[in-house]
């Protein structure tokens, strides 16, 4: 394609079909003739403006397709995929026009412009009411135009999004935003100051006309963005505040490595008989490994509270990840009674969230905690008002609450996408009240069947970290499509084809006898993923026989939970269908102790 949108040769035409007599030999260069056979002849020889050669004596009619018009184009009117290649092959044959190389331009340690000094580390506000802190300066070196290069910033007021909190005086740095600017956008010079301080109401006294910066915005994608506080080497000297203090601060003191401490394993049985062991082979530890975990010491590890548990999903997932589940809390009784079967020596409630927090501090206080509210409301399957959406839109908000009485080092939060889709109003007030807390905070919409769960489910992550921390990442996939070097996406027969016979909740005769009552379904190959699993499990989610539905074990495998996982006598389904699936969970809070674990060793080093 030429520059202006044109084929190369200036043959810009569209197609439309009309009849020719196969005795017409014309060929110009507005119209080539097209034979949908691709082993009779056919080459489109656009330098010569004709589609092949073939013997006039036994050519049959043939469409000849007009690119001078505008026309509908109809059925039949096509190029063979071996047509069009040979087509593509012949225009990348053709000379392309070449781009000019962008004009050079080199650091300079300053510039002078109008008696004027512009270097790094000045600050000042641009003709479009937005803001720069110089970080490097720069010199065309043909024109000699000058441009600067740095952090740039908008005023809280001035963001468009509801997130931000609006606080007066003070701008967000838009991280990902990196467009040179020349000289000439310059307006004045201003006086900022960059902080790491989270706690707004212990900013030291300001100097009239100074404005401060403590956030930054990066966002990824519309699906992907966090805001989050300015990290101590991103703030000024006389600004900066050590992340120990900021922390202790906030939640008083803070056991390094996790405030539980695990029971150490038991010694080895001294042998009745000395053993001698000749030429020990040393062992060697690579510390450069990237799957190199180091213990933790004195078997310490973090805490983790789940609130809005149910069956306890996120919680197994924690657990695999090597938290310590110390509370748990849901007012629902038959998720209680499922959630005590497997996790023995958790506080667990029945509890309202609003109730539960009248805990006292010291219960309450974990390293790690997790709030999945009731998202019913907010879901796109959700399309008839109940008497429950009130309840549920409060409790929504309640996630705020948790972190300001339990003082996590993390929070998580896992909802159905529709809260970020559908309710973009409700979600934003959500993570500006993160951010009023001092939490810095991370979201991302992501399919739970890229991490592998052997369905296709969109949820909302939301990842905070407190005053003092880093934000952990959101972990990337693991699974994906062959040749994408992820594992292959898990299947519905890899989780339920390994059920042992006699499992617990897995009735395959009453799920065929619940199937007589509708006839049964198509047969469908197992080796895809489920469609997502919900309360009642789901549309069209029925076994790849077509004979029966899922059974209850079944629908707790295709949600990731392990085999020897328990449930209650009650509401086991729906259970199922409201949990976070554990392998999710595993992978979010992998990615948590990893970074707390940095944090930590970095501190204690």
């Amino acid at each position: 394609m030429t520059n202006n949108g044109e084929i190369p040769g200036n043959r810009r035409r569209s197609l439309t079909t009309t009849s020719t007599d196969s005795s017409d030999s014309s060929c110009t260069l507005d119209s080539v003739t097209i034979d949908n056979d691709p082993d009779r002849f056919y080459c489109l020889d656009w330098s010569g403006g004709v589609a092949g050669q073939w013997d006039e004596t036994t050519a049959r009619p043939v469409d000849v397709v007009d690119l001078t018009n505008d026309a509908e184009i109809n059925d039949g009117d096509y190029l063979t995929d071996g047509s069009f290649q040979r087509l593509l092959e012949r225009w990348t044959l053709e000379a392309e026009p070449e781009t000019p190389a962008p004009p050079q331009r080199h650091a300079t340690h300053e510039l002078c412009h109008d008696g004027i000094i512009y270097r790094e580390g000045q600050s000042m506000e641009l003709l479009d009411g937005t803001f720069l802190r110089i970080t490097t300066t720069l010199e065309e070196d043909a024109s000699k135009t000058k441009y600067l290069l740095g952090r740039r910033l908008i005023h809280t007021t001035a963001h468009k999004g509801t997130y931000i909190p609006k606080r007066p005086d003070e701008l967000v740095w838009i991280a990902n935003e990196t467009a040179d600017v020349p000289l000439d956008d310059v307006k004045r010079f201003v006086r900022i100051h960059f902080t790491n301080n989270c706690h707004v109401d212990q900013d030291c006294q300001r100097p009239p006309g100074t404005m401060l910066c403590r956030l930054k915005e990066i966002p990824e994608d519309e699906n992907d963005v966090s805001v989050e506080y300015l990290s101590f080497h991103e703030a000024d000297e006389g600004y900066r505040i050590e992340p120990a203090a900021l922390r202790e601060a906030w939640r008083g003191h803070t056991e390094p490595f996790g405030s539980a401490c695990t029971p150490a394993p038991a010694p080895a049985p001294t042998p009745a008989v000395p053993v001698i062991v000749i030429d020990p082979s040393p062992v060697v530890i690579d510390l450069e490994a990237e799957d190199f975990k180091p213990e933790a010491p004195m078997n310490r590890q973090y805490t983790f509270g789940d609130g809005f548990c149910g069956a306890g999903g996120v919680s197994c997932g924690a657990r695999q990840a090597g938290l310590a589940v110390k509370w748990a809390f849901d007012i629902s009784r038959p998720a209680i009674t499922t959630y005590g079967l497997n996790f023995k020596t958790a506080e667990c409630e029945q509890s309202d969230v609003f109730n539960f927090l009248t805990n006292g501090y010291e219960f309450l206080k974990v390293d790690v905690s997790h709030g999945s509210p009731p998202c019913q409301t907010f879901s796109a399957a959700h399309t008839i008002a109940c008497e429950t959406d009130d309840a549920n839109s409060a409790c929504i908000f309640s996630c705020a609450d948790i972190i300001r009485r339990c003082r996590p080092r993390v929070h998580t939060m896992e909802e159905t996408s529709g809260l970020f889709e559908r309710h973009r109003d409700t979600f934003y007030r959500i993570i500006q009240d993160f951010v009023e807390v001092g939490y810095s905070v991370h979201w991302k919409v992501l399919n739970c069947m890229d991490y592998g769960v052997p369905q296709s489910r969109r949820r909302l992550i939301i990842l905070a970290s407190g005053p003092g921390e880093t934000l952990p990442p959101i972990p990337a996939p693991t699974h994906g499509l062959s040749g994408s070097g992820l594992h292959a996406y898990t299947t519905i027969n890899q989780v339920i084809g390994a059920i042992p016979p006699g499992t617990s909740d897995h009735d395959v005769i009453g799920a065929e006898e619940r199937m007589m009552r509708w006839g049964p379904r198509a047969q469908y190959d197992a080796n895809q993923q489920a469609r997502t699993i919900t309360t009642g499990g789901g549309d069209n989610n029925y076994h790849p026989s077509g004979r029966r539905g899922f059974t209850n074990r079944e629908f707790a495998c295709l949600q990731t939970f392990p085999l020897e996982y328990r449930f209650g006598r009650h509401e086991v389904r729906k259970q199922i269908g409201n949990a976070v699936p554990p392998v999710l969970a595993r992978a979010l809070f992998g990615a948590v102790v990893e970074s707390l674990w940095r944090t930590d060793e970095g501190e204690s080093s």
